[in-house]
């Protein structure tokens, strides 16, 4: 009897390896992939993760060239005999700081300081409306002038100091 029962255990063996078998042939011609072993899909993940590494640290190698050359032709303009050139970026920051004064301070105080000095006068205070100054626009030029992009935060995430 064992050997009946060995018999039939083994063409039920053979039967499911061949029923295994054409359905993974079915499979592999209806999507066009084959199956990969657990051991090549892992060297493959490792082989993604590598070209991953080295394409990230050719991007921040990229990125501190690019700033090492911002940072040298910084220098060059700040260097410059011309105030053409040396100075577009203190002029800059001068009308960024000046309307901030403006939108902060002064258009904030002025109303109330010429009503004072009517009231001290004795004269009906008539203070014309102030223009607005396009804050948004303002805050945009400053924070780039400043440096003030996610650029350092994100450096900071990723631990590149310098």
């Amino acid at each position: 009897m064992s050997f009946i029962s060995d018999r039939v255990a083994g063409g039920a063996a053979g039967l499911f390896t061949g029923i295994g078998t054409f359905a993974k042939d079915i499979r592999e011609a209806i999507t066009g992939k084959s199956i990969v072993s657990p051991d090549k899909q892992a060297e493959l993940l490792l082989q993604a993760q590598a070209l991953e590494a080295a394409g990230e640290k050719a991007r921040m190698d990229y990125d501190q060239a690019i700033t090492a050359a911002q940072t040298a032709i910084n220098a060059l303009e700040a260097q410059n005999k011309s105030l053409f050139v040396s100075g577009w970026r203190p002029a800059v920051g001068w009308v960024c700081v000046s309307g901030l004064f403006y939108t902060f301070l002064l258009k904030p105080l002025f109303p109330w300081l010429a009503a004072v000095v009517c009231n001290i006068a004795g004269v009906a205070p008539v203070v014309p409306l102030l223009p607005e100054v396009p804050m948004g626009d303002l805050l945009v030029l400053l924070g780039g002038l400043l440096g003030l992009g996610g650029l350092r935060s994100y450096e900071k995430v990723k631990g590149v100091e310098k």
